[in-house]
């Protein structure tokens, strides 16, 4: 079934908008990591920061590979490093953070979901919107994480 636009909208309003609590991913189940986002391009899709499921509107979901270019300028989020999630043909992307290109195999890290020390799995699970909002506040996050 291929995601809409109409479904990435109702995400984003739910949340945003009206508030809800963060959804559970469909494909680890965890909540807090998962929602509706934008890139610069105006690509809209879901994704799960936390176990790397990924749907674009326009199409089916992909399982997207962790990384962990860890540069100087890379964050640590909720105690572990930032996971920049990529599709599974990238071989190389330019760090968000550095600029470097990156080969991806070379940064290629394990997925919180597979690895039960990861620091992400003490993530508070089925907060309020509010819950989520001060839990990411308090862990240096400005927004929602998601």
């Amino acid at each position: 079934m291929t995601y809409t636009d109409a479904d990435w909208n109702a995400e984003y309003l739910a949340i945003f908008a009206k508030r809800m609590p963060p959804p559970p991913c469909p494909g680890c189940g965890r909540t807090g990591f998962y929602g509706p986002r934008q890139a610069d391009d105006d690509r809209r899709y879901m994704l799960c920061k936390f176990c790397g499921f990924y749907e674009a509107v326009g199409g089916g979901p992909v399982q997207c590979r962790a990384t962990v270019h860890g540069c100087s300028s890379w964050p640590t989020v909720a105690g572990a490093p930032y996971i920049w999630w990529v599709q599974p043909e990238e071989t190389q992307y330019s760090c968000p953070y550095c600029g470097t290109m990156v080969g991806v195999m070379a940064v290629s890290a394990n997925k919180p979901a597979d690895d039960r020390s990861h620091p992400w799995w003490q993530v508070p699970q089925n907060l309020t919107f509010e819950q989520a909002a001060a839990f990411w506040l308090e862990h240096g996050q400005a927004r929602v994480y998601l």
